[in-house]
């Protein structure tokens, strides 16, 4: 088992994605160094994804059931993590 505190210990946000979208590490591939994408199995969230600040806040949250837009995702990686790589 992982903690979100394991997760957030190199400083870097992590990008929970239970599906392992190919979506989803191709939007955060530009913010490696900052983003660490992980295939995160939980039934404790009511969400597809998530996107968590290095200081442990949501960034960006995908709702069950809905897809992902990778632009909203891309918007948040800038807004939180910078400009891309």
């Amino acid at each position: 088992m992982t903690r979100s505190a394991d997760l957030l210990r190199e400083g870097r946000g992590p990008l929970l994605d239970p599906v392992d979208r190919a979506e989803a590490r191709d939007a955060a591939a530009a913010w490696t160094g900052r983003v660490n994408t992980v295939t995160a199995r939980t039934s404790r969230v009511d969400v597809d994804a998530l996107l968590i600040r290095p200081d442990g806040l949501v960034a960006w949250a995908l709702p069950i059931g809905r897809d992902l837009d990778a632009t909203t995702l891309v918007r948040a990686l800038g807004t939180w993590f910078g400009r891309p790589a």
